[in-house]
């Protein structure tokens, strides 16, 4: 017959624990309390320090620049922040088309992106700016609303905002290398087949901006291919490369000029097609070239984002249609955007550690900032941050300066962005896009651990052929099931034994156990007892591994225990944790208590069990073990 449990416990406390690495008074005293003291300590701790002064110097970066700005660094953030301009020009006007907005809405995106970020951002080279990404994000939607998708600009900076207060940067770990090189592989080939009409010189727009919409629209209007716009949007291309290749040019007295004419080859280009445009044009009606055509001179127009929308063809949309259409971009476009600049920050943070709370704080407000006179969503544009670094920027400052040449192109460049020519513009993207996919890395993953690709095509080619948006999010859960899968399937070995005369099942787990690998351990036992030729008189469960397990997986240990008390087989739990053992404890005190054992050898644990359990005949084989 079974002893008295506790009693018997308190007599053998000095020479057998009942738990790994831990004291067993609280278990004796009755008290498996969740120990919530941390995070009362916790909060009290956060409490005093967004309270304190250096937090408002960390959330306010600018004041910590500024206080200790030298005149030395003018001259480099002036020189950094008109470079990174003249590229940024002609990328936002083909951006604010991309987008399906007017070429003037991409460079209102850029000055208050930029105005945002040298007042948050805590990196100096990062710059903010309308990307291709979150233009082709929007275009289908702006197709739909038109400046309506300011509210969509709104929402995800409202989200940004809240995921840096929150501190939920931590949701960027569910999106894996595999799914975001999918994501931008597909991306940049939708941004390039959006360009092919452009390019050559086809005046339809098709069904959509899509990969595959983009395609048939090329192939269904081939005949309407114009040569001049074909040969200079080729021309531009080759013209762009063989820049790209100067990069390795060994001659020193050509280095410095074929460096600087590489980081300004997008505006020297832009304005070689203007040029010509404006010289081959004897009839505005009839231009050599499809052009860009007029852009809206002075400061942009400030309103609040329409909560409410009458689009160009009278279709009223109230609030809740409106989320309808945005659809699952709401959360999309914070979370691709929050991706890129932390991974933008890293790049040219030069081993510092980047706040990723300030990040998104940053680029929350500046797409706060953007929505009042735009519709295009900014991001951290990783080539206009290369340009910025390599132009030697000192401070944010670099970013306030770039604003400021924007805001004078749209005063007084007006009527020469009319002529840029809109196969200069696709040439610019195509380039762009060609370069952005990072096809060592897409080798990597086919070289470390061919099971990546799955996620990797699944990403790919859900966003190719269905649409962007959703494309990531089919990504990221076809990968989190590989996680759970592992999740759901711990590594179990089995030994069978003679320890004190008792024949012993030998249950190892290599990992923490959740709800979705309950079943699987207790079929798993009772499988591996019936495989057994022999009576097995105790299952131990080793937990030393097992850090981690949830209600579920506790209710099912007491099924498992209740299964083998029916085939006359008992039960021990053996070096399981404090924090483990309380949940089973708070579970059902009286079943686990007596089955708890934390003993250094196997030995020594079943010769304490025995004392406490009627000694069974011993009726084991020798040893065996599987797994």
């Amino acid at each position: 017959m079974p002893l008295n449990y506790e009693s018997d416990s308190l007599i053998m406390q000095r020479t057998s624990r009942l738990v790994l690495n831990q004291n067993d008074e609280r278990i004796l005293a009755n008290d498996y309390r969740e120990n919530l003291s941390p995070l009362t300590q916790w909060i009290h701790r956060k409490a005093r320090h967004v309270c304190s002064l250096s937090m408002v110097k960390k959330r306010l970066p600018v004041l910590s620049w500024a206080s200790s700005y030298q005149l030395s660094y003018l001259l480099f953030d002036t020189i950094a922040g008109v470079t990174v301009a003249l590229t940024a020009i002609p990328q936002s006007i083909a951006y604010g088309i991309l987008s399906n907005m007017g070429p003037e809405y991409g460079i209102y995106s850029n000055v208050m992106g930029c105005i945002g970020y040298a007042l948050l951002g805590s990196v100096k080279d990062v710059t903010m700016a309308p990307t291709s990404l979150t233009a082709i994000l929007v275009q289908g939607i702006v197709s739909e609303l038109h400046y309506g998708t300011a509210l969509l600009t709104f929402l995800s900076a409202m989200i940004t905002i809240a995921f840096g207060v929150l501190n939920l940067g931590i949701l960027v770990r569910f999106i894996s290398i595999p799914v975001v090189m999918g994501f931008q592989t597909a991306a940049c080939l939708t941004i390039g087949s959006a360009q092919l009409r452009s390019l050559l010189g086809i005046s339809s727009k098709g069904k959509g901006s899509d990969f595959v919409s983009s395609w048939s629209n090329v192939l269904t209007h081939f005949s309407e291919v114009r040569l001049a716009d074909s040969l200079l949007g080729v021309g531009s291309i080759a013209f762009l490369l063989l820049f790209r290749l100067t990069k390795n040019v060994e001659v020193c007295r050509a280095r410095s000029f074929f460096k600087y004419a590489r980081l300004l080859s997008n505006a020297i280009v832009v304005v070689i097609g203007a040029t010509l445009a404006f010289l081959l044009t004897t009839d505005i009606d009839h231009p050599v070239f499809h052009l860009t055509g007029p852009v809206k001179a002075g400061l942009p127009p400030f309103q609040l984002p329409p909560f409410s929308y009458t689009n160009e063809n009278g279709t009223v949309y109230n609030f809740s249609e409106m989320i309808g259409v945005m659809r699952t971009t709401i959360i999309t476009i914070p979370l691709v955007t929050t991706l890129e600049i932390v991974s933008v920050g890293k790049a040219f943070s030069r081993g510092k550690l980047i706040d990723a709370t300030q990040e998104m704080i940053a680029l929350g407000v500046s797409n706060l900032l953007v929505c009042f006179c735009s519709p295009v969503p900014v991001a951290a544009s990783f080539t206009r941050s290369a340009i910025n670094s390599s132009s030697g920027v000192r401070t944010p400052l670099g970013c306030a300066i770039t604003a400021t040449v924007l805001l004078l192109s749209l005063a007084l460049l007006t009527d020469a962005l009319y002529y840029i020519p809109k196969a200069t513009l696709a040439s610019v993207v195509i380039t762009a896009m060609l370069f952005l996919v990072d096809y060592a890395e897409i080798g990597n993953i086919w070289r470390t651990k061919k099971l990546d690709m799955i996620p990797f095509l699944a990403t790919a080619l859900s966003c190719l052929f269905y649409e962007l948006d959703y494309g990531i999010l089919i990504g990221i859960a076809v990968h989190c099931a590989f996680l759970l899968y592992l999740m759901s399937s711990p590594r179990l070995t089995v030994e069978v034994c003679l320890a004190s005369d008792i024949c012993v099942l030998l249950v190892r787990i290599n990992q923490s156990l959740a709800f979705s690998s309950a079943e699987l351990l207790r079929d798993w036992i009772l499988e591996r007892i019936a495989e057994h030729e022999t009576h097995i008189d105790l299952v131990v469960i080793d937990g030393q591994n097992v850090h981690f397990l949830d209600m579920t997986v506790a209710k099912n240990i007491v099924s498992i225990e209740r299964d083998l008390r029916t085939r006359q087989t008992s039960l021990m739990l053996w070096r399981f944790e404090e924090a483990v053992a309380f949940t089973l404890l708070r579970m059902h005190k009286e079943l686990f208590f007596p089955l708890l054992r934390a003993d250094n050898e196997l030995e020594q644990a079943v010769s304490r069990w025995k004392h406490l359990h009627a000694q069974p005949a011993p009726s084991c084989l020798p040893v065996t073990s599987y797994s």
